[in-house]
C-alpha cells in the first residue's frame, strides 16, 4: 500500500519541478483577419486554466462546453459527449442505445456517483431487473450549455453517495433576445445499421417572456440481433427573466423508448441468421423477442434571483417513468411473460450563495428527494426519503491559499419489502440512518515561488465518505429483503491534484486518488448459505452483505492544449485498482469487474479554414465480466467473460459549407468511421461489441 501511494506522489511533485516551457509573459496580437478566421473554428484563448478546446481543467474539476467541444459522429445524449474522457467507462451493451446506468465514473456504478441536473441530484430507487437510477436517452444535449465533471466526495452541495464524484448538467440560462424571430437548429444524421438521427431545437423570446422547444428522435437497428432502438424526445420549457438578471423557467420532457434485448445467435435450438455476428451464452433465445420498453416525463421548476443576502435558487421536479420487459417464455406459449415497473420520484433543493467579501463567500442550501416505486400489489409505495442540508464555505486565506470547506448532513428513511419472507418481523420494515460529513479542499497557487512554477497549483481534498443503502438493488434485490440487515458504507476519501499550464494553452492536470472504504456493499447471492425458509430469522441475511473494508487507488491524467493554432488535442489516462482487505469471496467478484487502465485520446486539425480533420484513440485494459441475468423469477444466470485488452480508432472529416446565405446560417457536413480498425472485443452482456460503423451528419441554423 505504501508504494502505491508514494510513486503517484512523487510523480506529482516531479512535474512541479518541470519549467513552463516557452512560456510568454504577453499575449500575442494577432489581425483582424487571423482573428476572424480562428472564430469561425475554435476559439483560442490562453488563460491559467488552459486545457484542449471545450475542455477547461480546473483543481475542483474538469468542464465540458457543449457547444465548442467536438466529437466523432452526432451528439445524441450526453454520453457522446463523456465517452471521450478515460475516468467515464461505457458499459452499455449496444452503441446505439444510451442506455441505462450505462457508465461507471472513476470505476464505480450509478449507486456511488452523482449524476445531477443544475446541481440538483438525479434520484430513483432503481431495481427491477437492473439498477434503473438514470435512463441516459433521457438527457439529449439540447439542453445542455456545460457538463461538469467533480472528483471524488468533496463537495457539500451533492448527495452523499458522490463517492466517485460528480457529473452535473448545467442547462442554458433563457435570454433575452432583440428580435421575436426564434433560433432554429436542424440536425439530422444517417449511418451504419439504418440508425437515423434528428433534432430540431427553437429558442425565442417576447419581451421579458422566453420558450425553448425541441424534439429528437433516434432510430437504429442495432449490430446484434434483436437490438433494434427508436427513442423520441420532446421538450418544452417557459421562463421569465427577473430583474438583476434573474429568471424564473418551468419546463417539461417526455422521452418514448422501444429497446429490444439482443438474442444469442444461434439459439439454443439452432436457429441462427448470417446477417449478425455470433452471440452465445445469453438468457435469450430468437423466439423469445425479449423488448425493454420505457416512458417518463418530468417537470422542473428552476428560480434564480440575485438579492441583497445572496443569489437565491430553487429547484423542483417532479417525475414518472415506466420499464415494461416482456418475452415469450417457450415456443409454445402464445403470452408474453411481462414485468411493469413504474417509479415516481420529486425533489427540491434552496439554496443561497452570498459573497461577504473578496475572500470569503458562503452557500447554504437543503435539499429534499421522495422515492416511490410499485410493490408487488402494483401499488405505489413509499421506499425513500432523503433530507439534507449542506454548508460550504470559499475562503482565499492568502493570494496564494485558499479552502472549500464543508459539512453535509444527511437523513436517509427506507421501506424494506418483506411480506413474511423474514419470520418475525413486519411485511414493511423500515429503516432509518444519518450522517454528518465534514469535507474540506485546498489548494495552493505556486506561482510566486518561482518563474519555472507559474500557471501550477496543488490542491489536496480530504472527505468523509458516507453512504446509506437507498437503492432497491441493495435493500430488495430480486425480491429479497437483504436491507433489513445492511449498514451504511463509510471512511475517507483523498485526493491529490496538481494541475499546471505547460505552454500556451497546453495544460495538465494529475489526479492521484485514495479510497478507504468500511462496510462497502456486496452482492453475495453466490455465496449465500441462509436464503432458504429453514433459515428462519437469518433468511437472506447473507444475500448482500457488507464487505469489513475496501481500498480504491486512482491515479488521472488529463492533458490537452492547441500544439499549433491548427491542430490541437486532448489526452486522458486513468488508472484504479479496488482491493478487498477481508476475505470474504464476494470482495473478489465483486471488484474485479473494471479495467485497471484506460486511455482516450482526440486530436483536431483545422486542414483549411472550414475543414478539420478529427481522430479518436481509446485503449481499455483486459478485464473480467461478472454477468448475473434474470431468466425467470427466481431463476438466475450467472456466467463470466474474459475480456483481451483493445483499442478503437476513430475519423470524421467536419467541413462547414458557410457561416451565413440567405436565411440559413451555420451548415456543417460530417462524415465519420468508428472502430475503423474493425476491432473485436465484447459489451458487459458478453456478447461482441460493435463492428466498424460509418455515417454522416449535417446541420444549419436559421
Amino acid at each position: 500500500m505504501r508504494c502505491k501511494i508514494i510513486i503517484p506522489v512523487a510523480a506529482i511533485l516531479a512535474m512541479m519541478a518541470l519549467p513552463c516551457l516557452a512560456a510568454s509573459e504577453k499575449e500575442q496580437q494577432v489581425d483582424e483577419s487571423q482573428s476572424e478566421q480562428v472564430q469561425q473554428l475554435e476559439d483560442i484563448e490562453v488563460k491559467e486554466t488552459g486545457g484542449a478546446p471545450g475542455l477547461r481543467q480546473t483543481p475542483t474539476e474538469t468542464v465540458i462546453d457543449v457547444d465548442t467541444f467536438r466529437t466523432i459522429g452526432p451528439q445524441t445524449s450526453v454520453l457522446d459527449i463523456l465517452k471521450t474522457q478515460s475516468v467515464i467507462d461505457f458499459r452499455g451493451s449496444n452503441d446505439f442505445d444510451p442506455g441505462v446506468d450505462s457508465i461507471f465514473l472513476r470505476g464505480f456504478d450509478a449507486t456511488r456517483f452523482v449524476t445531477a441536473i443544475d446541481g440538483l441530484t438525479i434520484q430513483k430507487t432503481g431495481g427491477r431487473k437492473s439498477s434503473n437510477i438514470v435512463d441516459y436517452s433521457q438527457l439529449p444535449t439540447f439542453l445542455l450549455k456545460e457538463i461538469e465533471i467533480l472528483p471524488g466526495p468533496h463537495s457539500a452541495l451533492y448527495d452523499s453517495k458522490s463517492i466517485g464524484g460528480v457529473i452535473n448538467m448545467v442547462t442554458r440560462k433563457p435570454q433575452h433576445r432583440e428580435s421575436l424571430k426564434p433560433d432554429v437548429t436542424i440536425s439530422g444524421g444517417y449511418g451504419s445499421y439504418d440508425t437515423w438521427t434528428s433534432t430540431t431545437t427553437a429558442e425565442g423570446a417576447v419581451q421579458n417572456f422566453t420558450y425553448d422547444l425541441a424534439y429528437q428522435y433516434l432510430s437504429s437497428d442495432g449490430y446484434l440481433r434483436n437490438s433494434e432502438t427508436s427513442i423520441n424526445t420532446y421538450y418544452g420549457r417557459l421562463g421569465y427573466l427577473l430583474p438583476a438578471d434573474g429568471f424564473i423557467t418551468l419546463s417539461a420532457s417526455e422521452t418514448d423508448t422501444d429497446r429490444h434485448d439482443p438474442v444469442n445467435n444461434p439459439g439454443t435450438d439452432g436457429d441462427y441468421d448470417d446477417d449478425y455476428p455470433d452471440a452465445e451464452g445469453g438468457v435469450f433465445d430468437p423466439y423469445m423477442q425479449p423488448t425493454w420498453d420505457s416512458k417518463a416525463h418530468n417537470y422542473r421548476l428552476n428560480v434564480e434571483q440575485p438579492s441583497p443576502i445572496g443569489t437565491v435558487q430553487f429547484e423542483g421536479y417532479t417525475g414518472k417513468s415506466n420499464r415494461k420487459r416482456a418475452y415469450y417464455a417457450s415456443t409454445s406459449d402464445t403470452s408474453l411473460s411481462v414485468m411493469d415497473t413504474d417509479w415516481w420520484q420529486e425533489g427540491a433543493k434552496l439554496q443561497d450563495e452570498y459573497q461577504w467579501t473578496d475572500n470569503h463567500s458562503t452557500i447554504l442550501g437543503v435539499d429534499i428527494a421522495r422515492l416511490y416505486d410499485d410493490g408487488i400489489d402494483d401499488d405505489k409505495h413509499k421506499r425513500i426519503n432523503k433530507k439534507g442540508a449542506y454548508l460550504q464555505h470559499e475562503w482565499t486565506i492568502v493570494p496564494s491559499l485558499s479552502a472549500q470547506l464543508g459539512l453535509r448532513y444527511e437523513d436517509v428513511k427506507i421501506w424494506v419489502t418483506n411480506n413474511g419472507q423474514i419470520p418475525g418481523r413486519d411485511d414493511v420494515v423500515n429503516r432509518h440512518w444519518n450522517q454528518a460529513m465534514p469535507k474540506s479542499f485546498f489548494t495552493w497557487k505556486m506561482d510566486e515561488l518561482a518563474p519555472s512554477l507559474r500557471d501550477t497549483s496543488l490542491s489536496v481534498g480530504i472527505s468523509k465518505i458516507w453512504r446509506a443503502p437507498d437503492f432497491h438493488g441493495d435493500y430488495n434485490p430480486q425480491g429479497k429483503p437483504a436491507g433489513v440487515y445492511l449498514d451504511p458504507e463509510h471512511g475517507i476519501g483523498y485526493d491529490l491534484i496538481l494541475n499546471r499550464r505547460l505552454w500556451n494553452d497546453i495544460s495538465i492536470k494529475l489526479d492521484y486518488s485514495f479510497y478507504d472504504i468500511k462496510d462497502y456493499i456486496a452482492s453475495n447471492q453466490t455465496y449465500a448459505q441462509y436464503s432458504g425458509s429453514s433459515a428462519g430469522i437469518m433468511r437472506y441475511s447473507d444475500y448482500k452483505i457488507n464487505l469489513e473494508e475496501v481500498y480504491r487507488y486512482g491515479f488521472d491524467i488529463e492533458l490537452g492544449g492547441h500544439i499549433i493554432d491548427d491542430l490541437s488535442f486532448y489526452l486522458s489516462y486513468s488508472w484504479q485498482e479496488f482491493e478487498n482487505q477481508g476475505d470474504e469471496p464476494a470482495g473478489e467478484t465483486e471488484l474485479d469487474q473494471r479495467a485497471k487502465n484506460r486511455v482516450s485520446a482526440g486530436l483536431c486539425y483545422n486542414l483549411f479554414a472550414n475543414t478539420a480533420l478529427l481522430t479518436d484513440i481509446n485503449y481499455q485494459s483486459k478485464e473480467t465480466i461478472e454477468i448475473s441475468e434474470e431468466v425467470s423469477p427466481d431463476v438466475w444466470d450467472f456466467r463470466q467473460v474474459q475480456n483481451d485488452a483493445y483499442y478503437t480508432f476513430d475519423f470524421s472529416v467536419q467541413q462547414k459549407l458557410f457561416t451565413s446565405t440567405g436565411w440559413l446560417r451555420n451548415a456543417m457536413v460530417t462524415v465519420y468511421v468508428k472502430n475503423a480498425f474493425n476491432e473485436k472485443y465484447y459489451n458487459t452482456s458478453g456478447f461482441p461489441a460493435t463492428d466498424r460503423t460509418i455515417g454522416t451528419t449535417m446541420s444549419f441554423s436559421f
